[in-house]
This record gives structure tokens, sequence and C-alpha cells, in this order.
């Protein structure tokens, strides 16, 4: 009866810590570099999260805490299916601050030398 009890309260010990390692946090901040021209553009993980809620909106084809970088996706270039990485940088963030009348649209909003 005893090595039951045992075996059951490791087991469950073991299903609490694992669930808890499971998925990694993003960072809070990121710095995206640009071309010389631009400068790099500093991006508010944290604060774009708390206001957009969905990882989705962003995070499009990624299943659920299992965020990836937009580069594992998206090239330099465009292979005609998909967007660049800075087409799809610049459609997705100038889209959605102009859809929310929130956020810089002009380059140099987003890009500090």
């Amino acid at each position: 009866m005893m090595r039951k009890a045992l075996f059951w309260t490791a087991l469950v010990v073991a299903v609490v810590f694992a669930a808890g390692t499971g998925f990694a946090a993003p960072p809070d901040k990121v710095v995206f570099k640009a071309e010389k021209a631009k400068g790099p553009v500093a991006f508010d993980h944290k604060d774009h999260g708390a206001k957009v809620k969905e990882c989705a909106a962003c995070h499009h084809a990624d299943k659920a805490g299992a965020e990836q970088k937009c580069s594992k996706c998206h090239g330099d270039k465009t292979d005609g299916k998909k967007l660049s990485l800075k087409e799809a940088f610049h459609a997705q963030c100038k889209d959605c601050h102009k859809k929310e009348k929130k956020g810089p649209e002009k380059c140099d909003g987003c890009h500090k030398k």
C-alpha cells in the first residue's frame, strides 16, 4: 500500500514539474537588425503581447506554445509563395498599426539610427 502511494505521489510531482518546463517565455524586448540605411527596430514583445492577446495574430503559422522566429519561414528573398522577412515584418507591423490607428507607420517611427 505504501509503495503504491509513493509511486502515485512521485508521478504527480513529476508531471507537475514537467508541465512547467514545456514552454519558454519569449524575451520581453527584441532587437531586429535592418538594412544599413535604416536603423534596427527595438520591439517590445511584452507590451505588444499585452495589447494583442492572441499569439496567432502575429505568429500566424505557429502552433500554440511553439512560437518561432519569423526568419524560420521567411527568408531574405521572396520565393513566390512566402513574403521575404522584410516584407513580412512591414506587412504585419504597418498593417496592424494602420488598422488599430496606433503605433508608428513611417520608417523612423520604428527604425532608430
